[in-house]
Parts: C-alpha cells; sequence; structure tokens
C-alpha cells in the first residue's frame, strides 16, 4: 500500500538517453500529482549522477522524487529514479510494489537498463503500465515498450521534431509498437489524461 492507503493502480515508465535529463524534467516540471499514480524513470546516467538527477527533479516538480533503492516500497504521488551503473526492476513483493535494484546483467548494454525496467513494469498485475521512450541513440528501451504494449498497457514514444536525438524513439515507431506518437511538450498534459480515474 503506499502512503495514505493508497495502491498504485497505475504507473509510468520512462526511459531516455541523451538529451533525456533536460526532456524528463521538463515532463515532470508539467506532470500534476496524478490519483494511485506512481513514475519510475531509468535515465542513461553514471552512478555518481541519478543521485543529483532525482534531487533536482524533486526540487522542481510536485512530485516526491528519490533515487530508487532495493527494496523499496513504490507509493502513489512519488517518483523514482533508477541508480545508474545497476539494473533497476519493479517487482510485486505480496501485496506491495518495491524496487528491485541488482548488478548488471552481462546482456545490460546501457545502464540503467530501459529494457529491463520497462519489461518487469509490463509484467506487474493489476497495475497500468504507460511507457514513455525519449530521446536517446540505439535501441534500449524499444524492446521493454513492446512488452508494456503487449501485455496491455500503453506505449509513448517522443515525436521526431522534439527529440534531441530520434534514435530509440525512431526504432520503436518503426517497429509498429507505439501506441502514440507524441511531441515533448505535449507528453505531460497526455499522461494526465491518460491517468485519469476511469480512464
Amino acid at each position: 500500500m503506499s502512503k495514505g492507503g493508497q495502491d498504485v493502480r497505475k504507473l509510468i515508465a520512462m526511459g531516455a538517453s541523451t538529451g533525456g535529463p533536460a526532456a524528463v524534467a521538463s515532463i515532470l516540471r508539467k506532470l500534476p500529482l496524478l490519483d494511485a499514480c506512481a513514475v519510475v524513470i531509468a535515465q542513461h546516467l553514471p552512478e555518481t549522477f541519478t543521485g543529483s538527477f532525482a534531487e533536482r527533479l524533486d526540487r522542481e516538480s510536485a512530485w516526491s522524487v528519490c533515487e530508487a533503492r532495493d527494496g523499496m516500497a513504490v507509493e502513489a504521488g512519488r517518483c523514482y529514479v533508477a541508480p545508474g551503473g545497476r539494473r533497476t526492476e519493479i517487482v510485486l513483493d505480496g501485496d506491495e510494489l518495491r524496487c528491485a535494484v541488482r548488478p548488471p546483467e552481462p546482456t545490460d548494454i546501457y545502464l540503467p537498463s530501459i529494457d529491463a525496467l520497462f519489461a518487469s513494469v509490463a509484467r506487474l498485475p493489476r497495475v497500468r503500465a504507460i511507457g514513455v521512450l525519449l530521446t536517446g541513440m540505439g535501441r534500449d528501451g524499444v524492446d521493454g515498450l513492446r512488452a508494456i504494449r503487449e501485455s496491455g498497457g500503453f506505449a509513448m514514444a517522443e515525436a521526431a521534431e522534439t527529440a534531441v536525438v530520434d534514435g530509440m524513439p525512431r526504432r520503436a515507431r518503426e517497429a509498429g509498437w507505439v501506441d502514440e506518437i507524441v511531441p515533448l511538450g505535449a507528453i505531460a498534459a497526455r499522461l494526465a489524461d491518460l491517468c485519469q480515474v476511469g480512464r
């Protein structure tokens, strides 16, 4: 259960690489606190930078933001930044959602792994997953976005015209694993709409 006894029924998972810190910050600044919703972020950054990134997001947004720690409960109204150099997943522990922060696996090319985070969110029962793949080179997050879509969640990719590097979102769009393509400035409003009660 989350603070206030409210279950997390919606989970927004954002993934980004090059150009991502500014993009993520711009979304979170505009994103209102949402009923029964939590946010998890995998931003490609070295482990010495993800803590300060979380602190910056906490200062600049309405969300309570922290760097994820192993075993930490995932609560509504909170945002969790995956630590650099590690693999972070969201798992079900009894009736609670928790962060599982582990050493990287040999297949993890980029850290934190967007694919690993997205795929873990896709596996959660009774939680509506919304995946958002933002600016970045390579293809991390593409398979994870597919997993979210195929599990019944909603898959969103940043539009080419606003992405600093249109690599990851372009690959997801070309693969046909995206429900909606949204320019950066409109993502927060679209997420708020998707997370409204009953949606």
